[in-house]
């Protein structure tokens, strides 16, 4: 399965720092480094809030944490994002950051419909709205031409979620769920909903800043978290 663990910008072409155009934010590898340089490590960003965030893998990185502050500080970061490791630092706060799940045979539930064009960017923008981890999205955003398919779910005509699956890893994304309207149920229907799309086989799932209830209720359709490195964050 091709490995898609790295930051991502939902509005930025790839860079020179190894920010991507995808607008999933799936963990987590070393960055390229411009000019050979470990600063590279540093890659900046906007949260869904618009704040300027640097991020960081601290077991990538060869940069010590007063390095990796000053050069957030130095390219106007306001937070540090950082995965991995363990900070021995002042100001530091544990986040509930990257997981990745995994089932053998997981259980289908009922299919949901593509998402259509015009829906993808103003729901996308509310679908991860506040997570920690996830990047700010231009609403006039198209859907993605990689191969994956976004599903989206509906309520009394409202749409309330979405699922971006790849089948032919199988990946999913974890399903992003308006904010009012967050928690285990809603989540569970867009993954069975991928799990059905996909048909029978393992399938992964990258997920960012779910709720521990809701990475346990992911059982319920055979899953089980197989990473979780730690995440944390501190403001400048």
């Amino acid at each position: 399965m091709t490995d898609r663990r790295c930051w991502a910008s939902p509005t930025g072409a790839a860079g020179s720092l190894g920010v991507s155009s995808d607008p999933a934010n799936t963990w987590l590898g070393p960055v390229e480094r411009p000019y050979g340089s470990a600063m590279g490590d540093v890659v900046l960003g906007r949260s869904t809030a618009g704040t300027t965030v640097a991020e960081v893998a601290l077991d990538a990185t060869s940069m010590t944490l007063e390095q990796i502050l000053e050069e957030s500080r130095r390219q106007g970061a306001e937070l540090v994002w950082a995965h991995g490791g363990h900070p021995d630092m002042d100001g530091f706060v544990a986040r509930p950051g990257y997981a990745r799940l995994h089932a053998e045979h997981p259980v289908a539930g009922d299919r949901l419909p593509a998402v259509e064009a015009d829906s993808y960017g103003p729901l996308l923008a509310r679908a991860y709205l506040g997570q920690w981890g996830h990047k700010w999205v231009d609403p006039s955003q198209r859907p993605p031409t990689d191969g994956s398919t976004m599903l989206w779910l509906h309520e009394e005509s409202e749409r309330v979620g979405l699922c971006r699956v790849w089948p032919e890893q199988p990946l999913v994304d974890q399903p992003g769920v308006v904010p009012e309207l967050r928690g285990p149920g809603r989540t569970l229907r867009l993954l069975g909903a991928a799990c059905a799309l996909l048909g029978p086989g393992a399938v992964d799932v990258d997920s960012w800043r779910e709720t521990p209830e809701t990475l346990e209720a992911c059982a319920r359709l055979g899953f089980e978290v197989t990473e979780r490195p730690a995440g944390w964050e501190r403001r400048l």
